[in-house]
């Protein structure tokens, strides 16, 4: 319980801390020609205004102060997540009634996945995994590919990297939950924060069908705040996993840049391909 309220109060923090209006752009010092509007509400002292597209008339539609694709939840992006394959052999395997399952081996996993966020741009994902029956490891990055929103052709790019160390307190034949914590680092164009990162991830098989579902939620609370949610399913063809669903991203440098909250929001679909052995 206590890992959950830790989860649930670095969550609360990254959504409310991050709500206020933004710069379009993450880690991206804003323009000297960017026209800034004072809030009187702001009591912070913090500038925050919205990013209008350089060379547009005066009548052209605003840009969000969060930059978003699409409307609410879109398709996403990274399900790294770990081997049901194994956890599927397993549990078809036969088992003499009143014995005891046997217990998964370490599993390492490897995975790539492409995501899209619409007319906004894409990412390419690479993840790693181990997996021990209570302890292991995860390493992952994200490289964001974005259309530029000063209005050129240009392109802004991201890079997501983390690591953490993980605890599965349910571990079975049928599925696994995970508890997690590590370091996290952002790369952005002008800036690059490094936190502490806290996750928790589920997966479980779907009957005897060769179905998993997957659910993945990540925060990391300072100096930037992030918060990653995921959820799919994943199809296993013996040590070959096909995996797709929906992404939410949320990025925010809270001011630490230039005094101006520069952050993001994206959706979209991803499609995912990995080993498990």
């Amino acid at each position: 319980m206590g890992f959950w309220k830790t989860l649930c109060a670095a969550l609360a923090v990254a959504v409310l801390l991050g709500s206020a209006p933004a710069e379009a752009r993450f880690g991206k010092r804003s323009k000297p020609n960017t026209s800034d509007s004072k809030d009187s509400d702001d009591k912070d002292g913090k500038k925050e205004h919205r990013a209008t597209p350089v060379g547009r008339a005066s009548d052209a539609p605003v840009r969000s102060s969060v930059r978003a694709s699409g409307v609410g939840i879109g398709w996403f992006d990274v399900l790294f997540l770990s081997s049901p394959a194994s956890y599927h052999r397993r549990a078809r395997a036969e088992v003499p009634r009143g014995a005891r399952a046997p217990r998964p081996a370490p599993l390492v996993h490897l995975n790539v996945q492409g995501n899209s966020f619409g007319d906004v741009g894409g990412a390419l994902d690479l993840f790693m995994a181990l997996d021990g029956q209570r302890w292991g490891m995860d390493a992952r990055v994200s490289g964001i590919a974005l259309e530029s929103d000063d209005g050129s052709a240009d392109m802004d790019r991201l890079t997501l990297l983390d690591a953490h160390l993980t605890l599965s307190p349910w571990s079975t034949e049928r599925g696994r939950f995970r508890m997690e914590a590590g370091i996290a680092s952002a790369h952005a164009p002008d800036a690059i924060f490094v936190g502490p990162s806290l996750a928790a991830s589920l997966e479980a098989c779907i009957g005897p069908s060769p179905f998993d579902v997957e659910a993945r939620i990540q925060v990391v609370p300072f100096p930037h705040r992030q918060v990653d949610m995921q959820a799919g399913l994943a199809l296993h063809l013996g040590a070959l996993n096909l995996r797709g669903g929906w992404r939410t991203l949320y990025l925010s440098d809270g001011g630490h840049l230039d005094g101006v909250v520069h952050a993001d929001h994206f959706t979209g679909p991803y499609l995912g391909l990995g080993l498990s052995f």
